[in-house]
C-alpha cells in the first residue's frame, strides 16, 4: 500500500509538470477522470460562478440565470423568447422561469406577438417578445462595471499572451462541440 501511494504521488508530480494531456493517445488509456477536459472545465466554472460571480450578484439580489439573461436582454432586446434561449444557451424551461421571475421583479416584459386572424389555439402558442424594462436598464447599468471589474481580475492572473491563448482555445473547442450540440438540439 505504501509503494502503491508512493507511484501515485510520483505520477501525481510528472502530470502535473508535463500535464496529462501531453503525451495522449487515440484512446486515452491512462487519463483519469479528473483530467477529462469536461470535468475541468465544469469545475472550473463552478469555481468561478461561487467564487467570483455569485458574490457580486447577491448585493443586487439577483441570481446568476437572471444576470445572464439581464446582460443578454440588455444588449439585443427586443429579442423573441426563441433567441433570447439560443443565445443564452439555457434550457428552455429555466429561461421560461427565470424570465417569469424577471418578470415579476419588472426587470423585463415578455409580449405575445399574435398576428391577426389568429385562432385561440394558435395564439397560445404565439411567438414570445421579450425586452428590458427601465428598471431592468438601470439594474444592469449598475451591475456592468462591477462584472466588468470582477473579471478583469480573474482575466489578469494570466499573461496576455495565456489571455490570447485561452480565448482563442474557447472559441475552437466551442466550435468544435458547441455548434454541433446547437444543430442536435435544434432537429
Amino acid at each position: 500500500m505504501l509503494v502503491n501511494k508512493r507511484t501515485q504521488k510520483s505520477t501525481r508530480r510528472r502530470a502535473k509538470k508535463s500535464g496529462p494531456w501531453v503525451n495522449l493517445s487515440r484512446n486515452a488509456t491512462k487519463l483519469n477522470v479528473e483530467d477529462f477536459l469536461t470535468f475541468r472545465i465544469t469545475r472550473l466554472s463552478n469555481a468561478l460562478r461561487t467564487g467570483l460571480t455569485k458574490r457580486y450578484l447577491e448585493e443586487f439580489e439577483l441570481s446568476l440565470p437572471e444576470w445572464r439573461l439581464l446582460a443578454l436582454i440588455a444588449r439585443f432586446a427586443p429579442m423573441r423568447f426563441s433567441e433570447v434561449t439560443s443565445r443564452s444557451s439555457m434550457d428552455k424551461g429555466q429561461v421560461s422561469r427565470t424570465l417569469r421571475e424577471m418578470s415579476k421583479k419588472n426587470l423585463v416584459k415578455m409580449k405575445a406577438i399574435r398576428t391577426p386572424g389568429s385562432r385561440a389555439a394558435e395564439a397560445l402558442a404565439a411567438p414570445v417578445m421579450v425586452s428590458i424594462t427601465p428598471k431592468g436598464k438601470a439594474l444592469y447599468a449598475a451591475i456592468l462595471p462591477v462584472a466588468r471589474k470582477r473579471q478583469a481580475e480573474i482575466l489578469m492572473t494570466l499573461t496576455e499572451s495565456e489571455r490570447v491563448a485561452l480565448y482563442s482555445i474557447l472559441d475552437k473547442l466551442f466550435f468544435t462541440i458547441g455548434s454541433t450540440a446547437f444543430q442536435e438540439e435544434g432537429e
